[in-house]
């Protein structure tokens, strides 16, 4: 049982390094990375809405034909308190355009996601840290192996590798969502450069579905991505 136990040990430290120092890169490339897109959602929101600026300007030109008013009725009455007077309509209905709700809809989207592989991937490395404690407290060989086993045994029935394999690919969905986003927005800016920005995004997304589907065709292909096993699977049903 030592000699089990300590390829066991072997075994495990070696996963879940791997899976620590994946999750610790996707931790710190989705904090840089939501700090960038917040700077567009801060830009990008206001087309929510209606503008402050416009909304003021509009008050003030309303007030100040109410005062016009009052003042030329009380010139013309004599009287301190004015007879009647137009008031003028309030501020228009705002409705924003369908290109503004699409490019917030991907841009708060690609935040959740990357937020959400940030959660998971601090969840990962609590479960592996936890897994590794639990039957090093014990000395005696016998019963680590009994406890290591059974904890193996859990995180393989309940698909762990599937589980932390998959955390990359919500920045990849994140990073696509961005992406949509950015190009529909630059089409309202400059065309030329909306188009320039949806070629390369486009070559992009080509090469990333390649290394989707080369894995499938070639098994000895090195090209791969978290979804590889996904499309494996289905190809094979």
């Amino acid at each position: 049982w030592s000699v089990y136990v300590q390829e066991a040990e072997s075994h495990d430290k070696a996963l879940v390094e791997t899976w620590k120092d994946d999750m610790e890169g996707i931790i710190i490339f989705a904090g840089l990375y939501s700090a960038s897109l917040t700077a567009f959602l801060v830009e990008s929101y206001k087309t929510l809405s209606p503008d402050p600026i416009t909304m003021n300007v509009y008050y003030t030109k309303q007030s100040v034909a109410l005062l016009a008013q009052i003042s030329a009725q009380l010139a013309a009455n004599g009287s301190p308190v004015p007879s009647a007077f137009n008031i003028p309509p309030s501020f228009p209905d705002f409705y924003p355009t369908k290109t503004a709700v699409r490019i917030n809809i991907y841009w708060f989207m690609s935040l959740v996601f990357s937020l959400t592989a940030v959660l998971a991937a601090t969840l990962v490395q609590q479960w592996v840290r936890d897994y590794m404690h639990v039957f090093q407290r014990y000395n005696h060989p016998l019963k680590r192996a009994r406890i290591r086993h059974f904890l193996y045994e859990g995180a393989e029935g309940w698909y762990m590798a599937v589980v932390v394999d998959a955390i990359p690919a919500l920045i990849h969905v994140s990073l696509f969502l961005f992406f949509l986003g950015l190009a529909e927005f630059l089409f309202k800016i400059n065309t030329l450069t909306a188009t320039t920005t949806t070629i390369t995004i486009v070559i992009c997304a080509i090469l990333y579905l390649w290394t989707i589907i080369a894995p499938v065709h070639d098994a000895q292909s090195p090209y791969q991505s978290p979804l590889s096993g996904v499309f494996w699977h289905l190809f094979q049903t």
